[in-house]
């Protein structure tokens, strides 16, 4: 069983989709923390650890996708721990983010399947901030 300090982080402005997504945190013994935009993202990354990230790629300002280019700017091509969420053509988004190892979810997906890529998002933590690079 995981630990009750392990955290993920939800990027997204849609309070239906936010509130699916901690659910399933909670069934991964995951707790939230929640930013509304891509800049808020960055800001907690480099200053936490979080055991997933789930990134709305729809969001306005700065989105889903620069999050994601911010990510790969520190970390490389491991994003096991990311689930981008998509209102769009998933297939759309894989090509558009060209990642391997990233999950993308439609926001309609059923809560199985994002309880399974938290499950297995969870099983690594990222680190970002400076006290662990």
């Amino acid at each position: 069983m995981r630990k009750r300090e392990e955290k993920v982080l939800i990027v997204g402005n849609d309070a239906n989709v936010a509130q699916a997504v901690e659910l399933s945190g909670m069934r991964s013994y995951l707790t939230a923390e929640r930013v509304t935009d891509g800049w808020e993202a960055i800001e907690k990354l480099e200053k936490h650890d979080y055991a997933a990230i789930v990134i709305d790629a729809d969001l306005p300002g700065f989105s889903g996708y620069g999050v994601v280019q911010f990510l790969r700017q520190e970390q490389g091509e491991a994003l096991e721990n990311v689930i981008m969420l998509t209102s769009g053509d998933r297939q759309t988004v894989v090509q558009k983010i060209s990642a391997e190892r990233l999950h993308v979810l439609r926001k309609s997906t059923p809560a199985a399947q994002l309880d399974a890529a938290m499950s297995e998002c969870a099983s690594s933590t990222i680190h970002l901030h400076a006290g662990d690079k």
